[in-house]
């Protein structure tokens, strides 16, 4: 059970760290990246998969708009703090105590956000029918093995021969990352 909540909790930070990253990715480049856009994505997902109501869309889309203010608050701190650690870390600077308290700080923020957005998520299950939540319950279990399969084990990857790189997060990209660190087994 433990494990599962781990896979569970690895999951949500991926997800968080990966939108921060695209929104911040874009918002470097002078895109745009409409969160409205997103957000329409996402409940019009949750209305094919779910067969959700029109009354149930309009609730869902004021829930969300109503958590927006303080996951905006809470986004536009992890940008604050991916700065700082960019500024602490620029030409190979490496201060271990500056380092850690930064990274501190980003942890308590990323629990921040994972708490709203579980938040979130309770409340949009309590609109619910019993048949949606069935159908919810069996996405999320879903998503989870998706997860779970691709985080799979490194010993495992290389002994099926699969390239380590393209089976972690962030691909062959990272690979070079994962192989410089220790590894848990």
């Amino acid at each position: 059970m433990n494990r599962k909540r781990i896979v569970i909790g690895l999951a949500a930070l991926l997800v968080v760290v990966g939108v921060a990253a695209l929104g911040q990715s874009l918002a470097g480049k002078g895109g745009h990246w409409h969160r409205g856009d997103f957000v329409n994505r996402r409940i019009a997902h949750l209305t094919r998969a779910l067969d959700l109501t029109d009354a149930q869309q309009q609730q869902v889309k004021s829930l969300v708009e109503g958590q927006r203010p303080a996951l905006k608050g809470l986004m536009q701190q992890m940008a604050l703090q991916r700065a700082e650690m960019l500024a602490a870390t620029q030409n190979g600077q490496f201060d271990q105590a500056k380092v850690q308290a930064i990274a501190n700080q980003q942890g308590q923020t990323l629990a921040n956000l994972i708490v709203a957005r579980q938040e979130l998520q309770s409340k949009i299950y309590g609109l619910l029918t019993p048949e949606q939540r069935t159908k919810f319950d069996q996405m999320q279990q879903r998503r989870l093995e998706h997860m779970q399969k691709r985080l799979g084990s490194g010993s495992q990857s290389q002994s099926q021969g699969h390239n380590q790189g393209a089976s972690r997060p962030g691909g062959p990209r990272l690979a070079g990352l994962y192989k410089t660190l220790p590894r848990p087994d």
